[in-house]
C-alpha cells in the first residue's frame, strides 16, 4: 500500500482564521478593562468562597477580591455575564474553525499527474482496448500489447520491427514441425512446437538456402525481474529483443504466437506469477512454465504454499483467461505502467475498473484499485482536517463513503485468499523447477503429446 502524508491549508482559511481571532483578543481585552474598572475603585475585602473556576480554552478571569459594590452578588452577576460572553465567543471560533474548511471546495479526484501532451498514448491505448472489448473492433492481443507498450515510450516503438519478429519465431516453429513430419494443420502441433521455439535449440534448414538457421531458447532474466527499477523489463518488445525475459513477458509472447496460427491457449495466474495454458484434444489442460521451459503439473503451482483454499474457491488463481479478460488484464497492465511514469491519478482507476467489469476476480487489478483508493482517501481527508470517521460521517458524508469504498476493496482482497508471496519465496519456488521430479514429469508429458502429433 502507498500512503501519503500530504497537509493542504487553503490560503483564505488561514486569514480568515487571524482576522477573527485578532477581533476576538480586542473583545477580551475590552471586557478585562471594563471588570476592572468596576472592581478596582475600593479594596474591600469579599468572601473568599467566590472563587469561580473556568474552563473554557483560554485563561480564567477571576475579578479582583475588591469593589465598590457592598452586595457581593452584584459582582457575582458582572462575572457570570462576561463568563457566559466568553463561552459565546469560543464557541463561535470552535465553530467557525471547524466548519470553515466544509465551506471551501473540496478536491475529491487525485491531482492529474501528466499533460495531456505526455498522456496521449496512454490514452490512445486505453481507447484501443476499450473498443476490442466493447467489440467495435476484433480482439487482437499483439495489437493490445503493443499499443501499451508503445504508449510507455511515448509512440516511439516500431510496429513492423515488432511483428517480424513474431512471424520469424512462427516460420522456425512450422519449418522445425515438417522436417520432423509433424502436421501443423493439428492445434496442438501448433501449441507443441510454439511452446518449443521459445523453451528448446531448434536447428532448421532454410527452404531457400542450402543453409541452417539456429534459434535459441528465451531466457529468463534476473535482473530486476519485476521491474522495480525499470518496468520496460516486463515487456514482450524487449524480450523479443534480448531473448530475456519472465514471468510477465514469456507468457503473452507465447499467447500471441498461439493467436497468429490460429491456436487456442490461455493465460493463467499463480501467486505473483502468471504461466500459460493449453487443452489437449482429450480435454485436459497443461500448464506451459515458460520461465523455464517446462511442462508442469498443478501440483507444481499448488507447491509454492501460498495458493490457498479459499483462493481456489474464489478462482482467482490456475483459472484459464479468456480473450475479453486477457484484453482487460492489459488495461490493468497499462494502469500500472502509468503509474510507473507519472503516479495515481484517475486515469488508473478507470482503467482497472474497466479490468474488473470483465474480469470481477483480477486480483492484480484489485490491488493496483486499493492503491489508488488508499491515495484519494488521504488526499481528500487531509482537505477537511482528517476528523473522526464518526464526524466524517455527519458533516462529510461523500468522503465517508471514500473511506467506505477503500474499505470494502480491502475486504474483497482479504476475503480472496490472496497472500502475499515473499520475493524469495517466489525464487525458491521458481528454481523448484529444476528438480529431479519435475524433469521427469515434463519429459513424460512431452512425450505423450508429440505421440499424437504425426
Amino acid at each position: 500500500m502507498y500512503h501519503s502524508n500530504i497537509i493542504f491549508l487553503n490560503p483564505s482559511i488561514r486569514r480568515n482564521k487571524i482576522a477573527f481571532l485578532a477581533i476576538f483578543m480586542l473583545r477580551l481585552c475590552f471586557i478585562c478593562n471594563e471588570t476592572f474598572a468596576q472592581t478596582s475603585k475600593t479594596n474591600t475585602p469579599q468572601s473568599a468562597s467566590v472563587q469561580p473556576n473556568v474552563t473554557i480554552g483560554f485563561p480564567n478571569l477571576i475579578p479582583n477580591h475588591g469593589s465598590t459594590n457592598s452586595n457581593p452578588n452584584n459582582q457575582l452577576n458582572h462575572y457570570e455575564k462576561d463568563k457566559r460572553q466568553i463561552q459565546k465567543q469560543n464557541a463561535d471560533i470552535n465553530e467557525i474553525l471547524y466548519n470553515e474548511s466544509a465551506n471551501s471546495p473540496i478536491q475529491y479526484d487525485l491531482p492529474v499527474r501528466a499533460n495531456l501532451t505526455d498522456a496521449e498514448s496512454f490514452h490512445k491505448a486505453s481507447e484501443k482496448l476499450n473498443r476490442m472489448l466493447s467489440g467495435a473492433e476484433p480482439i487482437n492481443l499483439k495489437q493490445a500489447i503493443f499499443a501499451i507498450e508503445n504508449a510507455y515510450f511515448g509512440g516511439k516503438l516500431d510496429y513492423q520491427k515488432f511483428d517480424k519478429e513474431i512471424q520469424d519465431l512462427i516460420t522456425i516453429a512450422k519449418l522445425k514441425a515438417a522436417q520432423e513430419g509433424y502436421n501443423w494443420k493439428n492445434p496442438q502441433t501448433k501449441n507443441i512446437m510454439l511452446f518449443r521455439v521459445m523453451a528448446d535449440t531448434l536447428k532448421v534448414k532454410s527452404p531457400s538456402q542450402e543453409n541452417y538457421i539456429t534459434s535459441y531458447p528465451m531466457q529468463y532474466d534476473f535482473n530486476d525481474y519485476m521491474g522495480k527499477q525499470d518496468w520496460s523489463k516486463m515487456f514482450v518488445t524487449k524480450l523479443l529483443a534480448s531473448k530475456l525475459g519472465q514471468c510477465h513477458s514469456l507468457p503473452l509472447l507465447y499467447l500471441i504466437l498461439c493467436e497468429e496460427t490460429g491456436t487456442q491457449a490461455s493465460l493463467a495466474f499463480s501467486p505473483s506469477h502468471t504461466y500459460a495454458k493449453f487443452k489437449d484434444q482429450s480435454g485436459n489442460w497443461h500448464n506451459l512454465e515458460l520461465t523455464n521451459g517446462r511442462i508442469v503439473s498443478d501440483a507444481f503451482i499448488l507447491g509454492s504454499g501460498y495458493v490457498t483454499a479459499e483462493a481456489l474457491k474464489n478462482r482467482i488463481y490456475m483459472e484459464p483467461l479468456t480473450k475479453e479478460q486477457t484484453v482487460a488484464q492489459c488495461l490493468a497492465d497499462l494502469a500500472k505502467e502509468y503509474t510507473k511514469k507519472y503516479g495515481y491519478d484517475v486515469f488508473v482507476s478507470q482503467c482497472v475498473d474497466t479490468t474488473l467489469k470483465y474480469d470481477p476476480t483480477n486480483i492484480f487489478a484489485r490491488q493496483v484499485k486499493s492503491d489508488y483508493q488508499t491515495l484519494q482517501f488521504d488526499f481528500v481527508v487531509s482537505q477537511v482536517g482528517r476528523p473522526r470517521p464518526e464526524i466524517l460521517k455527519t458533516r462529510y458524508p461523500k468522503v465517508y463513503q471514500l473511506l467506505e469504498e477503500r474499505t470494502q476493496t480491502y475486504q474483497i482482497i482479504d476475503a480472496s485468499g490472496y497472500q502475499e508471496m515473499p520475493e524469495q519465496a517466489y525464487q525458491d519456488w521458481l528454481n523448484s523447477v529444476n528438480k529431479e521430479k519435475e524433469k521427469q514429469e515434463h519429459q513424460g508429458q512431452m512425450l505423450r503429446l508429440t505421440r499424437t502429433l504425426k
